[in-house]
């Protein structure tokens, strides 16, 4: 007869199933997208028709997204800035069952920020010259 592990059956013979732990690190940050009628010129200003703002960094997205299944503790190891975007980046993610338990806040920092411009025109392609 097979020997089974001892943590694969409890003292009744019943199997017990532990947690799937996952760790990830890497760098969060928020991106601020705009959405623009068209890509301003030189000297000029256009005013943005929609704005949004979320979380990035592949490291926090994975974690939230594996988390969502039962027997997964899912945990993040990053750098985080200790002002109001990382607070609610903390807030986010402990929402969401990511663990941020073993992050280190730093107090004066801030969070990286990318700033996304999409604009609604559109340009000629190279590839394809039908648009011109």
């Amino acid at each position: 007869m097979a020997r089974l592990r001892r943590d694969t059956q409890d003292s009744t013979g019943a199997a017990t199933h532990r947690p799937l732990r996952v760790v990830a690190s890497g760098t969060l940050f928020v991106t601020h997208n705009l959405g623009l009628p068209t890509h301003p010129n030189p000297n000029s200003a256009v005013r943005a028709h929609s704005v949004s703002r979320v979380r990035g960094g592949s490291a926090g997205t994975c974690l939230s997204i594996i988390a969502q299944f039962p027997a997964v503790e899912a945990s993040l190891v990053a750098p985080l800035g200790g002002n109001e975007d990382g607070r609610r980046i903390i807030a986010e993610l402990e929402a969401e069952r990511v663990s941020t338990r073993y992050c280190k806040v730093w107090p004066e920092a801030g969070v990286p920020s990318a700033w996304v411009l999409h604009a609604g025109e559109s340009y000629p392609s190279p590839v394809n010259p039908s648009f011109c």
